[in-house]
This record gives structure tokens, C-alpha cells and sequence, in this order.
């Protein structure tokens, strides 16, 4: 059985809106949960649209746990987090994730 997070409506309007998410920064759209594994669906700053894994290496930072709504990343031993974000949240930061 596969099991989906279900995304803000917000964020999945703002997803398909110009100039709504920021476009130079990273942005997580969406999880998805299986029996054997979590994934992500991130959108990067160049339009392009990836799902990953924890392991998987996305802008010198190593995913290194996939939560529902969230991805845990780490860069040189510093952990940082990305959420789905929420209308009104487009200033958040790509240093932040």
C-alpha cells in the first residue's frame, strides 16, 4: 500500500503559479510513503523536478532522512531541514534547507 502526503492546497496552488515559489531556490512539493521507503518531490531552481531518497546528494547537501511534509539534509555536519511551503512563506531561505 503507498501512502502520500497530502499537500497543503496552498502549496499545491503555488506550485503551478508563476513567481509564487521562489525560482532560484529549492523547494519540496510533496512527500510520498511506501511500505519500504519515503521520497521526496523537490523542484529546483531551474524548473527542473526531481523525487529522491534519502542518500541521494541535491546541491552539495546529502538527504540524509525524509519525514512526511519534510526533508532533513545535511551539509558539511549541519543539519537543515525544508518543508512544503505555505502560501506566503516564498521568502524562505535555500540556506535554510
Amino acid at each position: 500500500m503507498t501512502e502520500t502526503t497530502e499537500t497543503p492546497f496552498e502549496a499545491l496552488k503555488a506550485a503551478t503559479e508563476e513567481n509564487t515559489l521562489p525560482m532560484a531556490q529549492l523547494a519540496l512539493l510533496g512527500t510520498v510513503e511506501t511500505p519500504g521507503e519515503t521520497r521526496a518531490l523537490l523542484r529546483h531552481g531551474n524548473k527542473q523536478v526531481e523525487i529522491v531518497r534519502a542518500g541521494d546528494v541535491v546541491g552539495g547537501r546529502k538527504i540524509v532522512a525524509i519525514e512526511t511534509g519534510a526533508v532533513i539534509f545535511d551539509r558539511n555536519g549541519t543539519a537543515q531541514r525544508l518543508e512544503i511551503p505555505e502560501r506566503g512563506a516564498q521568502n524562505q531561505q535555500p540556506g535554510a534547507a
